[in-house]
């Protein structure tokens, strides 16, 4: 029998994935400037073979298949894998993509040790243990394979502010959040195999701050050198290797 975490998720993003259009597709400033840290981070090459966890609307998913990468999406919701299957349908790079519907615990679906890297964005604070999907992870790397993560930060208070203020997001739903210190995630990692995980930060300033005053980003890495307050930005980005 499925457990209640896994009944949760996947009834909330069946019920939301025709929002996707409206959530992920829209031009964003914002959006834009979270994309290229992540990339930054992942750094695709082409040809590379990249197992990506909760891909939800397809956001890094696109991104990922633009740089020539071949690319294994999975999502525990089957509405959101049909909904990859319509963005992607007339994509030049759609022969590269492969869709799974499966657990990022447990990776019931996805064999063999092939892949060059494991990502996700807003994944982690969605699982009830982050030691294994790290593990799962890491069973499914090549040798010199990495796993890069993007997570909320739960130091940063916008997070509760933005469910206060969004019913749908439910805490039901988002009460991982609290589980994805990173100190604990990186252990996780860790525990798993991985070589020390290395986090950096993203997102000084609210989403609409950006999208008005696209400058911000400057001033953005400016402040990112000073450490404590670098620490409650928005977003955490993990990068952990397998050697």
């Amino acid at each position: 029998m499925p457990s209640d975490w896994q009944d949760v998720q996947r009834r909330f993003y069946d019920a939301t994935a025709d929002e996707y259009d409206e959530n992920f597709q829209q031009a964003n400033p914002y959006f834009a400037f979270v994309l290229d840290r992540f990339l930054e981070a992942v750094d695709p090459r082409r040809g590379e073979r990249i197992l990506e966890l909760g891909a939800s609307g397809g956001r890094f998913t696109l991104p990922l298949l633009d740089r020539g990468c071949r690319v294994t999406a999975v999502d525990i919701s089957r509405r959101s894998i049909e909904y990859l299957e319509r963005l992607t349908a007339e994509h030049p790079e759609r022969g590269s993509l492969t869709l799974v519907e499966d657990d990022a615990t447990t990776l019931s679906r996805v064999r063999g040790r092939e892949f060059d890297a494991v990502v996700g964005g807003h994944i982690l604070h969605h699982v009830p243990d982050v030691r294994a999907v790290a593990t799962r992870a890491f069973e499914r790397l090549r040798a010199a394979g990495r796993a890069v993560f993007l997570e909320p930060n739960p130091w940063n208070p916008q997070w509760y502010v933005h469910l206060a203020m969004h019913p749908r997001r439910s805490w039901r739903v988002e009460r991982g959040i609290v589980r994805v210190w990173p100190g604990r995630v990186c252990r996780g990692f860790e525990a798993a195999g991985f070589r020390a995980c290395r986090v950096t930060t993203v997102g000084c300033f609210p989403p609409f701050v950006h999208n008005v005053f696209p400058a911000t980003r400057k001033l953005e890495g400016w402040l990112g050198h000073w450490r404590p307050l670098a620490r409650t930005f928005t977003l955490n980005v993990f990068v952990a290797r397998k050697a």
